[in-house]
């Protein structure tokens, strides 16, 4: 992975053509805005970690000040930057920005600066404090208290953490917006309990919050370098917390295994580069395969794939879900899975038979006028109902697709672009 170190004349030189767009902006605009960089300690400034948290934090403030009046993003090697300016009091956008720097660990990497309409820089009312031990940062600072080692390592930590939670969340939101989908042919959702007798959608929603702690601990693992017998020893016990959440039901065994596989993958992707679906089809290989389930039985008597197969193929379907979720909404993409995929647990409810029908039925909505689509859902969800099929594997592939939506496209790319040294700013 391309990493560049950065001289104090490159940030010199950065520091420059960014009061440059700060003072064109303001006279283009004459309102005030967001300066918004990453605060970086040690020669590095740009990674795949540091990249993510500032697209959080960018994503933080369209949620706490809305869409900017103007925005100019620029993502060179001496650090990300953000110009954004608002139709707000400056004093109202530096109390937000304030909150979303102490708000939670990560924001103390953030250094928002909030110009007024003349360029004047507002002051903090409260110091920064150090990232070592929580005193006034102006003080460890003159004297070095903690030296420079300290300070990066430190911000790695704070680095990993927050990707681990953040990567865990957008799971478990990919997760809820999959269960509450409403029609949804045979499975789970805010109508009916589809073709089961052993769970709805509150079990569902306890088995996502049980399940959410894991997917951040495996995403934690990976990127602390854990191989794939620490990451599969996680995986059984997150199972293990879904059993004891549900009595036993089985809600989410295959999602925990695809989740899991592409949240490490990602772990890997962000410390080490390269390409996130080649690394969850390399560390499915290295996971000792699973005995003893229907998926595993219906793959020897159908020869049909499923999660492990799509996992091993670098989740080929998902991909091309996730693609149709850029233009369609989230029923189309599922019918579309159920027209498409080998779904073991309809070929272990209903045999081949049961997939036939199934992937016809979702064929002919898809053709039929869309102000119909709705109607022949429900007539569908009371077909499958009655032949207790459940398109189960769709359903959690939609979750996968759901979540490489939600995920940054630039972390999608085959590899992790090299920057350039210095940014260029729109003239």
């Amino acid at each position: 992975m391309p990493i560049v170190n950065i001289t104090l004349e490159d940030i010199l030189r950065a520091r420059d053509a960014r009061a440059d767009a700060q003072r064109r902006l303001l006279r283009t605009y004459r309102l005030p805005l967001v300066s918004f960089t990453m605060n970086i300690a040690g020669p590095v400034k740009f990674s795949p970690l540091i990249e993510l948290a500032f697209d959080a934090g960018l994503e933080a403030l369209r949620t706490a000040l809305g869409q900017p009046v103007a925005a100019e993003i620029i993502r060179p090697a001496t650090g990300c930057e953000a110009l954004l300016v608002y139709d707000r009091p400056a004093a109202a956008l530096k109390a937000a920005c304030l909150t979303l720097e102490t708000a939670t660990p990560v924001g103390r990497l953030y250094d928002l600066d909030v110009l007024d309409t003349d360029g004047n820089k507002l002051s903090r009312l409260e110091q920064r404090t150090c990232l070592i031990c929580g005193g006034p940062v102006t003080v460890c600072s003159r004297s070095r208290a903690h030296g420079l080692d300290a300070i990066v390592n430190r911000t790695r930590e704070i680095l990993m953490d927050f990707a681990a939670g953040y990567l865990a969340g957008l799971a478990a939101k990919a997760l809820t917006e999959e269960v509450r989908l409403t029609p949804k042919p045979g499975l789970v959702d805010e109508h009916n309990n589809g073709a089961h007798s052993d769970m709805d959608l509150s079990l569902f929603l306890r088995s996502i919050d049980a399940l959410t702690p894991w997917l951040r601990r495996i995403t934690a693992l990976s990127l602390s370098g854990a191989d794939a017998a620490a990451l599969q020893a996680a995986g059984r016990e997150a199972e293990a917390a879904m059993f004891r959440t549900t009595g036993g039901v089985n809600t989410h065994k295959g999602a925990l295994y695809s989740f899991s596989v592409l949240l490490a993958a990602l772990g890997r992707c962000l410390t080490e580069g390269g390409d996130v679906f080649a690394h969850a089809a390399a560390l499915a290989a290295e996971l000792t395969p699973p005995q003893g389930t229907h998926g595993a039985a219906v793959a020897v008597r159908h020869q049909v794939g499923g999660a492990r197969f799509e996992a091993l193929a670098g989740f080929p379907t998902a991909q091309k879900a996730a693609a149709l979720l850029q233009a369609h909404d989230p029923l189309t993409a599922l019918l579309w899975l159920m027209a498409h995929t080998e779904d073991t647990n309809l070929y272990h409810r209903g045999g081949v038979e049961g997939a036939v029908f199934v992937k016809a039925q979702a064929a002919a909505i898809l053709a039929a006028p869309m102000e119909r689509r709705i109607a022949l859902t429900q007539a569908l969800d009371e077909a499958l109902i009655d032949r207790w099929l459940s398109p189960g594997g769709s359903a959690d592939l939609l979750a996968l697709a759901l979540f490489l939506g939600k995920l940054p496209r630039w972390l999608m790319r085959s590899t992790w672009a090299n920057p350039q040294p210095m940014g260029n700013w729109r003239n």
